[in-house]
């Protein structure tokens, strides 16, 4: 049989197309692997900070009506032992969307069975983490629904990793800007690390809150401009250091949502109480009582911001000084004294908060803060402040047996 000399050479080349295609489709299946195989890898190590555990996923159906409180934590070290440097506990009215925001010293005194008192910080090491936010719960009253520890190490990691943080990312002179080295444009992770702890002794905690919160976006929008392959590293790197019940798309999701506030915008909060130096050691003791008032106030809506409150303190205890003292107490706490002075006698057995305006919320807020206060409702419409203290002796006997 005889072949043109054409048709030999097609016939020749149909192998070499089959083969090709095979090496396409080979080409496409490795890809295809390695796609797999990276968002496999990608969700394990997502996976590796958030804690599924049966405690920790109970949280989410603790009581709870409009309101979602999330627990947020700092771990660093005193030596080679861990402690909890501070407590943040966000209350999200999300029916109101509102942010409240409750302060709780790392020193906050612990009462504990058979043993002297002990710093909450300090108890970390000794329990496990459903015991110690248990131990958050007693001491507050409030459910937690969610929380996120944060080992300030990782920021060192992290931060070295990336590269550092543009010190224009950090406020530049703005809140804390003199604790910043001038010398430096960009931040290391060790100098991040060391300007997100030290605090300037005139720096009021909120601020240093902002400041921290600034540290901890600029890493975050580091992590944003690298490309997608670099994410598995970098959550690698920050697993070790950051725990939480939240998965990786809810942190995502509200990281969107809070962007935009600012701790000194937020309903501010301190645990009520004191500092005293108990068998040589600073602590903060809460006062009970007070706190109930608090976690009452969040849970029926009536709290209000500190620094939309303007209040006048007038002394009617007849001791020199007290109006004076309970001024730079409200001041401290964010409320706008206008105005000190003596009340028109000496005479007032017990202390009293006044509200002159159509309602009592923004008494009933300075009035946490003053121990034995009573309050009364006056109502003034011509009235250039919210609220009247009038300091009574009860007062004075206070400070003299606490």
């Amino acid at each position: 049989m005889y072949y043109s000399r054409s048709y030999l050479l097609q016939k020749s080349k149909k192998p070499v197309r089959r083969k090709g295609k095979r090496i396409i489709i080979l080409i496409a299946l490795m890809i295809l692997i390695l796609v797999v195989a990276f968002s496999v890898n990608l969700i394990s190590i997502f996976h590796s900070i958030h804690n599924n555990a049966d405690w920790a996923q109970a949280l989410r159906l603790q009581k709870g009506g409009d309101e979602r409180v999330y627990l947020l934590y700092g771990v660093d070290f005193w030596g080679a032992n861990p402690y909890v440097e501070r407590l943040l506990m966000l209350y999200h009215d999300t029916f109101n969307e509102t942010l409240s925001l409750l302060y709780i010293p790392g020193n906050t005194m612990i009462e504990v069975e058979n043993s002297s008192p002990e710093a909450l910080g300090r108890l970390y090491p000794d329990l496990d983490e459903p015991a110690f936010i248990e131990q958050v719960q007693e001491l507050t009253g409030i459910s937690v629904h969610h929380y996120a520890a944060l080992n300030y190490q990782g920021i060192i990691v992290l931060g070295d990793y990336l590269g550092g943080v543009e010190k224009s990312e950090l406020g530049g002179e703005e809140g804390g800007g003199a604790l910043l080295p001038r010398e430096k444009k960009r931040l290391s992770g060790f100098e991040l690390y060391r300007y997100f702890l030290t605090a300037d002794h005139s720096e009021p905690p909120w601020e240093q809150l902002n400041r921290q919160q600034r540290v901890l976006a600029g890493l975050w929008n580091k992590m944003e401009q690298k490309k997608f392959w670099h994410w598995p590293k970098m959550i690698k790197l920050l697993s070790p250091y950051l725990e939480t019940d939240l998965s990786w798309r809810e942190l995502t999701a509200l990281r969107e949502q809070f962007a935009e506030y600012k701790f000194t915008e937020m309903r501010q909060l301190v645990l009520s109480g004191k500092e005293e130096v108990i068998d040589g050691c600073l602590y903060w003791v809460p006062d009970v009582e007070s706190l109930k008032d608090i976690v009452r106030l969040l849970n029926e809506g009536y709290l209000v911001i500190p620094s939309e409150v303007k209040v006048e303190v007038l002394n009617g205890s007849g001791v020199e000084g007290l109006a004076v003292e309970v001024a730079a107490l409200l001041q401290q706490e964010g409320f706008q004294v206008v105005k000190t002075g003596n009340a028109d006698h000496f005479d007032y057995a017990a202390t009293q908060v006044i509200a002159l305006g159509e309602v009592v919320d923004k008494a009933r807020a300075a009035a946490l803060y003053i121990p034995g206060a009573s309050m009364l409702h006056q109502y003034d419409p011509e009235a250039q402040i919210d609220v009247t203290v009038i300091i009574g002796q009860n007062y004075a006997e206070y400070l003299k047996d606490p």
